[in-house]
């Protein structure tokens, strides 16, 4: 009995109480519940990591798209400065270059002064100054013959050393000849009209200045104005003597005209097509 009793005592201490087992299965649900909940954190975690990410490349791609397009704006307005500079310098050459053609046509004038002093005081002579421009009105009486077309000796005289004058670089000069409005007579008909006898005069002074100076015919313009650019209203004797005159203009040539660019030679389309190493 002794055996049995103990038996049964050692059966009783194995078995466990109820409340141990029903504690030990609430923890183990209680773990696996726990371990569920932090494995969906885990998953949304991971989810929301991923959609960060996302925008974290479609920020970095529009950034990507913004840098291009400020650097080709960068580019662009490098261009544009560059332009500017280039425009800047080109104007600032073209600015000394006036100073220098202004300081040219004021020491002609102040050597015409003194030059033409006498016919300055008569009136027979006049320096006019306008849009950058110099001109020397001399009258006809100094220069030709009533309805005549060539010059007297002494207008050839007087013209040679004015136009010695106006030989300046960088200058055109202007040969223009007016006449007045009196109608034509019968005596003066079977003359030339007034038109005629202005560009006659005007032609005349343009080849005694490529004759007698330095002025080229590139840099000489004549031009006939006959009756209709009077300088003052054509109402009486003085008057029309004043509108008969002859103008020296002296201008800045305009600047040369570009050279076009050489034209290629055509290649042969056949000589073309045929591959490298291949007999010709």
């Amino acid at each position: 009995m002794d055996g049995a009793a103990s038996d049964a005592e050692k059966r009783r201490r194995m078995r466990w109480p109820w409340w141990l087992l029903a504690g030990s299965l609430g923890v183990t649900v209680l773990g696996g519940w726990a371990a569920s909940r932090s494995i969906s954190s885990l998953v949304a975690r991971v989810e929301q990591l991923e959609r960060e990410a996302g925008e974290s490349e479609a920020r970095v791609a529009e950034l990507q798209v913004l840098r291009d397009s400020m650097a080709r704006r960068l580019r662009q307005l490098e261009h544009q400065q560059q332009g500017l500079s280039t425009q800047n310098a080109a104007l600032n050459k073209r600015a000394g270059e006036q100073s220098v053609l202004l300081a040219r046509r004021d020491a002609v004038r102040v050597e015409l002064e003194q030059l033409l002093k006498a016919e300055l005081e008569r009136g027979e002579v006049f320096l006019v100054e306008t849009d950058g421009r110099l001109r020397v009105e001399v009258a006809d009486r100094l220069l030709f013959e009533p309805r005549k077309a060539a010059l007297t000796p002494t207008g050839a005289e007087l013209l040679t050393r004015v136009g010695a004058k106006l030989a300046v670089e960088g200058h055109l000069v202007q040969v223009a000849a007016h006449t007045d409005a009196v109608p034509e007579t019968a005596d003066t008909a079977p003359g030339p009209t007034s038109w005629e006898l202005s560009s006659a005069r005007a032609v005349t002074v343009v080849r005694l200045l490529g004759e007698k100076t330095k002025l080229g015919p590139e840099r000489l313009v004549a031009a006939g104005y006959g009756p209709y650019h009077p300088v003052v209203a054509d109402d009486g004797p003085l008057s029309r003597e004043r509108n008969r005159r002859l103008e020296l203009q002296l201008m800045p040539a305009p600047p040369k005209p570009t050279p076009p660019p050489a034209p290629t030679a055509p290649v042969d389309q056949r000589l073309a097509k045929k591959r490298p190493g291949q007999a010709r």
